[in-house]
Protein backbone atom coordinates (compact mmCIF):
# COMPACT_ATOMS: atom_id res chain seq x y z
CA UNK A 1 0.00 0.00 0.00
CA UNK A 2 0.86 3.48 -0.75
CA UNK A 3 2.11 5.60 2.14
CA UNK A 4 -0.75 7.38 4.16
CA UNK A 5 -3.47 4.36 2.57
CA UNK A 6 -5.37 2.96 5.20
CA UNK A 7 -7.95 0.86 3.22
CA UNK A 8 -6.85 -2.36 1.39
CA UNK A 9 -8.44 -2.02 -2.17
CA UNK A 10 -10.46 -5.18 -3.16
CA UNK A 11 -9.18 -6.68 -6.35
CA UNK A 12 -11.24 -5.82 -9.59
CA UNK A 13 -13.67 -8.47 -10.70
CA UNK A 14 -14.50 -6.98 -14.34
CA UNK A 15 -12.51 -8.73 -16.75
CA UNK A 16 -12.59 -8.26 -21.24
CA UNK A 17 -14.28 -10.34 -23.07
CA UNK A 18 -11.34 -10.59 -25.17
CA UNK A 19 -9.25 -11.38 -22.54
CA UNK A 20 -11.00 -14.40 -21.71
CA UNK A 21 -12.02 -15.61 -25.11
CA UNK A 22 -8.08 -15.44 -26.01
CA UNK A 23 -7.42 -17.78 -22.47
CA UNK A 24 -10.25 -20.40 -24.09
CA UNK A 25 -8.40 -20.41 -27.42
CA UNK A 26 -5.19 -21.01 -25.86
CA UNK A 27 -7.06 -23.69 -24.16
CA UNK A 28 -8.10 -25.09 -26.89
CA UNK A 29 -4.75 -25.27 -28.69
CA UNK A 30 -2.99 -26.77 -26.10
CA UNK A 31 -6.14 -29.53 -26.06
CA UNK A 32 -5.63 -29.96 -29.58
CA UNK A 33 -1.72 -30.26 -28.92
CA UNK A 34 -1.86 -32.65 -26.79
CA UNK A 35 -4.31 -34.94 -28.64
CA UNK A 36 -2.22 -34.88 -31.27
CA UNK A 37 1.16 -35.96 -29.24
CA UNK A 38 -1.04 -38.85 -27.72
CA UNK A 39 -1.24 -37.24 -24.46
CA UNK A 40 -4.76 -37.85 -23.53
CA UNK A 41 -4.81 -37.18 -19.69
CA UNK A 42 -3.44 -33.67 -20.66
CA UNK A 43 -5.76 -33.26 -23.71
CA UNK A 44 -8.67 -34.02 -21.43
CA UNK A 45 -7.63 -31.37 -19.03
CA UNK A 46 -6.76 -28.69 -21.57
CA UNK A 47 -10.62 -29.34 -22.42
CA UNK A 48 -11.78 -28.99 -19.25
CA UNK A 49 -10.04 -25.68 -18.56
CA UNK A 50 -11.31 -24.06 -21.49
CA UNK A 51 -14.97 -25.61 -20.64
CA UNK A 52 -14.69 -23.94 -17.38
CA UNK A 53 -13.33 -20.67 -19.00
CA UNK A 54 -16.49 -20.82 -21.13
CA UNK A 55 -18.92 -21.35 -18.26
CA UNK A 56 -16.99 -18.64 -16.22
CA UNK A 57 -17.60 -16.00 -19.27
CA UNK A 58 -21.21 -16.64 -19.57
CA UNK A 59 -21.82 -16.05 -15.86
CA UNK A 60 -19.67 -13.17 -16.09
CA UNK A 61 -21.54 -11.89 -18.62
CA UNK A 62 -24.86 -12.56 -16.84
CA UNK A 63 -23.78 -11.12 -13.57
CA UNK A 64 -22.14 -7.61 -15.54
CA UNK A 65 -18.67 -8.51 -14.64
CA UNK A 66 -17.53 -9.07 -18.29
CA UNK A 67 -17.18 -5.87 -20.63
Amino acid sequence: MPPGNTHAKAPAKVVEKVTVEACIAIAQRVQQARLVSGDEAGSDTAALIAEAMRRELLKGQQEGAVV
